[in-house]
């Protein structure tokens, strides 16, 4: 029999001194050539312990670690760095923490050159994995002009190139598409056909975690049930549903569209009087006030007309002659292939990039001629990585940041009654009230993207546009999601929701535009495709 890959023995981890366990007293083992999924809802220590096994923790990320973890018979915190990576492979959550970096053909060949690998087996290691993400024809491409889904097999090639025995993916489906996903589950199976250890960590029972032959929960740092994978999705069924492993049944979905733990944006001036009781609806009130059409006599909220654009002169246009107009209240799923334009798209809308003249319209105006400050008053946009959007030291700091610019007050200024309720009640609807005053960086990547959605829609807006903003995040968390959206077309706002999983929002009133890929970045607008039907 093979000994151990990976072997933890009442491992704990806590990232601050005197701070709570992130893990607690872990004890696992994984077999050379093992399969093995761990899935865990946001905040049960999956990144920890993948940024344990890969040595970054405590070595680079500090923290204190305690109890014993090798990992094909190193110690990756203590081990020469070097032989860590000839035998360990992780890719991260957020590919950009790895990328490093110009082009998608030097980052796969970087750490090959780095263990001082020939030169005639760094081309074929590198040809190897880039056919493995089928990125071969983008070798030249700039790294970070990529979509979120590219960088993200492209950091997946980059540690196939360093050809690991053991093999960790943190989250690594969260960005990619149907397409991409399926093609990933392929070469996982091959790898663990050719002898390799692989860990695959998620917040969700996913295509990977369901293909693994065993599976291992996470919860709260500790693990609980670890045995064949069809076994315990027979006789825990309840149990990973009630943690948000699985999908619950339709009809929780749709009361999840129920505001229930604080009031829509419309009604925020009243809040200060209202008792507690008239901070919530019955589902089937509120399911039928949502479901209501859009009034189409209104003029469009956004209006695109003949949209083509591309990075550079000389480059393929990223979309090309897109079409489409989004009226008050409507909420919209932008979907696509990787690449296909989606994010580039949202963020010529947003004015983030400046949009050609006469192609963009904001309420009758053109995009191109208006301000981004004047842009960010009506629109609120949630970034792929929440990180990149975080200014703010605390999680509640972080949350009255936008009102506190919006009212002009100073960090010593009392905030108005009805605004600190208002943030009270946001955060205990997205499960953060006990951690106002941690460091929004310190969150998990599901806390990390429903504190990113809240900060934008505590302050009223018109249009709030989310890009990927169920990556990552367990069902649990997808409730609380789809909750703070329904709550913002309640109030009268409009949504464009880009995601690889329009599944997920079925019973909701969202509908679709897809983007094509028989032209670049060409879109097939007003489907409507009524998700209630998937």
């Amino acid at each position: 029999m093979l000994g151990p890959a990976l072997e933890l023995k009442d491992v704990c981890y806590a990232y601050e001194p005197n701070a709570s366990l992130a893990l607690g007293h872990v004890s696992l083992t994984v077999n050379a050539g093992e399969w093995v999924a761990i899935v865990g809802a946001s905040g049960s220590g999956k990144s920890t312990l993948a940024g344990l096994i890969s040595g970054y923790l405590p070595r680079a990320g500090g923290g204190i670690r305690q109890g014993e973890l090798r990992a094909c018979g190193l110690d990756p915190a203590e081990a020469d760095i070097a032989e860590v990576a000839r035998h360990i492979g992780v890719v991260f959550q957020d590919p950009d923490a790895q990328l490093v970096q110009g082009r998608v053909e030097d980052e796969v060949a970087f750490g090959p050159e780095n263990l001082c690998v020939p030169a005639a087996e760094i081309r074929r290691r590198v040809a190897d994995a880039l056919n493995a993400v089928d990125l071969a024809s983008r070798r030249m491409d700039r790294v970070h002009a990529l979509s979120g889904g590219v960088r993200q097999r492209t950091a997946i090639a980059a540690v196939l190139a360093l050809t690991p025995s053991l093999l960790v993916l943190d989250e690594a489906t969260a960005s990619l598409d149907a397409a991409s996903r399926r093609r990933l589950q392929a070469l996982l199976r091959r790898l663990h056909g050719e002898g390799r250890t692989v860990l695959t960590l998620s917040g969700r029972i996913d295509e990977l975690a369901g293909a693994a032959p065993r599976l291992v929960v996470l919860e709260a740092g500790t693990v609980l049930p670890d045995g064949p994978a069809d076994e315990l999705l027979r006789s825990e069924r309840a149990r990973l549903a009630q943690l948000g492993l699985l999908q619950a049944a339709p009809a929780a979905v749709a009361q999840a569209a129920a505001p229930q733990q604080y009031a829509p944006a419309e009604a925020q001036d009243s809040l200060a009087e209202a008792p507690p009781a008239a901070l919530s609806s019955s589902p089937a009130s509120t399911s039928s006030h949502l479901a209501a059409p859009p009034n189409a006599s209104q003029a469009p909220l956004l209006t695109v007309r003949g949209l083509t654009y591309a990075y550079d002169r000389k480059a393929e246009p990223v979309l090309r002659n897109v079409e489409l107009s989004l009226q008050p209240g409507e909420w919209r799923l932008l979907c696509g292939e990787n690449g296909s334009g989606k994010t580039t798209l949202s963020r010529l809308i947003m004015g983030l990039i400046r949009p050609p003249k006469g192609t963009v319209f904001w309420r009758g105006q053109d995009i191109s001629s208006l301000s981004l400050y004047r842009l960010a008053s009506d629109i609120g946009y949630i970034f792929q990585q929440p990180e990149q959007q975080f200014v703010a030291h605390t999680v509640m700091d972080e949350l009255l940041y936008g009102p506190r610019s919006e009212f002009r007050l100073r960090p010593a200024d009392p905030l108005p009654e009805d605004l600190q309720l208002r943030a009270c009640q946001m955060l205990e609807a997205i499960g953060l009230s006990e951690k106002t005053e941690l460091s929004p960086y310190l969150l998990s990547g599901g806390e990390k993207r429903l504190l990113s959605v809240a900060a934008a829609m505590i302050s009223p807006k018109q249009l709030y546009i989310l890009d990927e903003p169920t990556a990552g995040i367990d069902y649990n968390g997808l409730r609380i999601l789809i909750r703070l959206c329904s709550d913002a077309v309640a109030a009268g706002a409009s949504l464009i929701v880009i995601t690889h999983e329009p599944n997920l929002f079925a019973g909701t009133p969202a509908e679709r535009w897809n983007m094509e890929n028989i032209s670049p970045g060409s879109i097939r607008a007003n489907m409507g495709l009524n998700l209630y039907n998937v």
